[in-house]
């Protein structure tokens, strides 16, 4: 990528504009839903007067389809994270994710905890649980049994899963070396690929580095790779935001996903714009999430800024901050999206 200049995104049709119903009275929409609408306008009207061309939806043109949900057609799919300590609890909320309507479930692997470790201590949460001395592939191995049950629930539905094993370094439960990352992943990739069925995509973090390495893996073993960077400090300038997401392209991700906490309106409006910014530079989808309660407004709006999927909650915990529930956030979808 040139940081020495921001090329102009492709230019949005006409018919993406956000409208606004101006009654809510007769419009039938809660006023929340209505808040939500005329932000997005409002956030769209500034960026555009500053020469970013908003897409108006994440369509892109090498979109992902995995089993029956693509990311980069239209509409932002809904994808929901699984927050369970052992396979049964992550069947359960898978369970609960496709009642509620979600399009894809994310296999929350850093989150599992050893059997045992779990009974010696009583803990729920694999950042204090999960030993940092295990072998690479004995991780697999947990992550694997519990990939297998949750593509054992979802069996018959053609949901499909993502599975992510986020690291301490980046706000996940997994406080393991790079080296050790690595090693458990592309076990954890070669084998997931060939006994859970359900499996589609899987997440690499970009700064763990090796990135075309593990893509190169994860083509073989017939599943995507969704690069990923979260930063859960800042959000770091346009230059650098943009950077890493091209460089997820340019390693052979199939999605390229951006995650930062803002300190406020303004980080979310740089956020957005970098967004729209990639959705014109970059063929491959792209996920940008604002988190936190500031950010909410990327979770239900963003896939006007060109975001292809957001995360929101079945009955669970949420997996980050921020999120929504399943229901609220299709409502919004299909307001902004109609």
């Amino acid at each position: 990528m040139n940081t020495d200049g921001i090329r102009a995104a492709k230019p949005a049709a006409e018919s993406d504009s956000v409208e606004v119903p101006e009654d809510s009275s007769s419009s039938g929409v809660p006023a929340d839903r209505r808040a939500v609408l005329r932000e997005a306008q409002d956030l769209r009207a500034r960026l555009e007067e500053s020469g970013i061309a908003v897409p108006g939806s994440p369509a892109c043109a090498r979109p992902a389809t995995w089993r029956r949900a693509t990311l980069g057609g239209p509409v932002p799919i809904v994808a929901v994270a699984t927050t369970g300590a052992d396979a049964a609890a992550c069947a359960e909320q898978a369970r609960a994710a496709r009642r509620a309507g979600a399009d894809l479930v994310e296999l929350r692997a850093d989150l599992l905890t050893a059997p045992e470790a779990a009974a010696a201590t009583g803990r729920k949460r694999a950042a204090t649980t999960m030993p940092a001395r295990w072998a690479p592939q004995e991780l697999a191995g947990l992550w694997l049994a519990a990939a297998r049950a949750v593509g054992a629930e979802l069996r018959g539905s053609d949901m499909p899963v993502l599975l992510t094993v986020r690291t301490a370094a980046e706000g996940g439960g997994l406080d393991v070396d790079d080296v050790t990352y690595r090693a458990a992943l592309a076990d954890a990739i070669e084998r997931v690929g060939r006994e859970c069925g359900a499996a589609a995509a899987v997440d690499v973090e970009l700064a763990r580095g090796d990135l075309p390495r593990l893509v190169r893996l994860a083509r073989r073993a017939g599943l995507d790779v969704v690069a990923s960077s979260h930063d859960f400090a800042a959000t770091p300038n346009d230059v650098e935001m943009l950077r890493r997401l091209h460089a997820m392209q340019d390693a052979g991700a199939a999605v390229a996903k951006l995650a930062v906490t803002p300190a406020g309106p303004a980080d979310v409006e740089r956020l957005v714009g970098v967004a729209a910014r990639a959705r014109g530079e970059l063929d491959i989808p792209v996920v940008a999430i604002a988190m936190g309660e500031a950010g909410v407004l990327t979770r239900l709006a963003g896939g006007v800024f060109g975001s292809a999927l957001t995360f929101a909650t079945a009955g669970s915990a949420a997996s980050a901050p921020g999120q929504l529930p399943v229901a609220r956030v299709r409502e919004a979808l299909a307001l902004l999206h109609s």
